[in-house]
């Protein structure tokens, strides 16, 4: 499903497909974030200059962690609340982005369908008169199974290719079936940082409107004047989770796949070129020229000098892609991390985005609103064994190697470390006592308490997710033993599903989020450091 936000900063574009075909929704949704009860009322804010507007205070049964409680704050525009929260002494989820909020409030479930995708990859002349313009772009539809190719030739009068006379008559033809075909997502290699930004340098360029590409017609980074369309970001791009283009998921095949390698813990990549990716997952590079194989030389002058290479280098381009996302499941596997937080796509990359919204869903409280932090604290993280001060150096025989599952939201179930079950005193049911400090001398400022009598939202999350997961895991079996053709959607589902476990220790540790919690952290870690010693002196007892 496709969530963006319109310009208006209260529209919500939604996007989805029932058998194939496009339906979409505009909804009106007010921003809003929250404040103490007793807090101050004042009637207006500055929206700009010119522009004053109004407050709107609903009181419910909200509450914060320390059971205070709140009340909702409803502003006009999302892009008022950076200014409307600061006239209050404190705030809550004041940093949640608008289509995150629309989520959480809105979305119960979010339906599963094929989306069209588009594979695309363009080539541009470096150097010469037609220096920067673009010279050809190659798409894999994968609703069609098949390949389109743009490309133009000054003074061309041949028929071998599809071809235009022009770079503008080539990019309005692409464009034009952009329109046709509705594509919900838009995959390239680097195209955050290349396709994209270079894709609407050039059509500002020649004079075109490159907001007919968007179903919204609003695209980031395009500036409109009574001398047409200029792009802003020119040659700096965007960053790689953007979605530039609203009404359609922009997805940089490259940072897919380097998470799905990372999963895979298949060590380091030296490089991510799609050359070399292609050869180390695929036996397969792109192609060369015997004319030019200097790649300089043939950006140059393959274009015009080595026409057929040029245009067969694009293409496999694109089939290189095509064949690395659908061996290694790369948008699939965020498509389903999508599905299992019934979020916008751009939540599914950050620790912090993933685990506010699941949270946020979750708890019967609502956190602060992140704030810059300009000192952060330190705490004890994990443990790293020095080989010579433990007189292991040197070659050992019958060496055996463990691994804990899980090990930090295991510590989370095993200790109840939670928000709301923190304290700082021994109560009735507190038990676990626990110090950042290993080997220190404990005293009362070390020490953390955390309440067993209600199973915590921490906890209740990994334990919720570790059971998803194994279920998902019985699928993917059954799928590979039946042979059923679903192995791969199983195997998606349980890789998010891990994911989201594995943002939980992320978020409570990155300082000046709203959900951090630097002694929920340090618990962790020294939970897991006690869980590790622990297995090292059980080994050395069955020496």
């Amino acid at each position: 499903m496709i969530i963006s936000k319109c310009n208006d900063g209260k529209t919500i574009y939604k996007s989805w497909r029932e058998n194939g075909e496009k339906k979409y929704t505009l909804e009106e949704f007010r921003p809003y974030f929250y404040v103490k009860e007793d807090a101050h009322e004042p009637r207006e804010y500055k929206a700009s200059k010119y522009i004053t507007r109004n407050f709107e205070y609903i009181r419910g049964e909200w509450l914060n962690i320390n059971k205070q409680p709140l009340k909702r704050v409803y502003v006009e525009s999302s892009f008022d609340i950076r200014k409307a929260k600061d006239m209050f002494g404190s705030s809550f989820e004041a940093d949640v982005p608008h289509h995150f909020r629309y989520c959480v409030d809105e979305l119960d479930e979010m339906p599963e369908y094929n989306m069209r995708k588009w594979y695309w990859d363009m080539e541009w002349q470096q150097g010469g008169e037609h220096h920067d313009e673009i010279t050809v772009i190659v798409v894999y539809d994968n609703y069609d199974k098949q390949y389109y190719q743009w490309a133009w030739f000054p003074n061309y009068e041949g028929e071998e290719y599809l071809h235009f006379d022009n770079e503008k008559e080539m990019l309005e033809s692409f464009m034009r079936t952009m329109i046709v075909k509705d594509p919900d997502m838009l995959i390239a290699w680097f195209g955050h940082f290349a396709d994209i930004p270079k894709l609407l340098e050039r059509v500002c360029a020649v004079g075109l409107n490159p907001l007919i590409m968007s179903p919204t017609g609003h695209i980031k980074g395009i500036k409109k004047s009574k001398d047409g369309f200029s792009f802003l970001y020119g040659e700096k791009g965007f960053n790689a989770i953007e979605q530039p283009i609203n009404g359609r998921i922009t997805l940089s095949l490259d940072l897919a796949f380097e998470r799905q390698w990372n999963d895979s813990q298949r060590g380091t990549l030296p490089s991510m070129s799609l050359d070399y990716i292609s050869q180390e997952v695929l036996g397969k590079k792109k192609l060369v020229s015997e004319k030019f194989p200097d790649p300089n030389e043939f950006y140059r002058r393959a274009w015009l000098e080595d026409t057929e290479t040029y245009l067969k280098y694009a293409l496999v381009d694109v089939e290189l892609m095509v064949e690395i996302d659908e061996t290694n499941y790369c948008s699939e596997a965020i498509l389903s991390l999508q599905r299992l937080l019934k979020a916008p796509f751009d939540a599914c990359f950050y620790a912090s985005h993933m685990g506010s919204i699941y949270f946020m869903r979750n708890a019967w409280w609502k956190a602060p609103t992140g704030e810059k932090v300009d000192k952060r604290k330190t705490y004890e993280g994990a443990m790293i064994y020095d080989p010579s001060s433990e007189n292991t150096n040197g070659l050992h025989l019958n060496v055996a190697a463990f691994d804990f599952a899980g090990l930090y939201p295991s510590m989370m179930i095993a200790r109840n470390i939670s928000f709301e079950t923190k304290s700082v005193e021994p109560t009735e049911f507190g038990v676990n006592i626990l110090t950042p400090r290993d080997f220190s001398p404990v005293t009362r400022e070390h020490m953390l308490y955390y309440k067993t009598d209600e199973l915590g939202l921490l906890p209740r999350a990994v334990l919720e997710l570790k059971n998803l997961r194994n279920d998902y895991k019985r699928l993917m079996r059954e799928a590979r033993e039946s042979g059923n053709g679903e192995y791969a959607k199983w195997y998606n589902n349980q890789m998010a599903v891990k994911r989201l476990m594995a943002s939980f220790y992320g978020i409570v540790a990155f300082q000046g989020f709203g959900w951090a919690d630097v002694d929920l952290a340090a618990s962790i870690t020294a939970s897991a450091r006690e869980a590790i010693r622990l297995a090292a002196f059980k080994a050395k007892e069955m020496e």
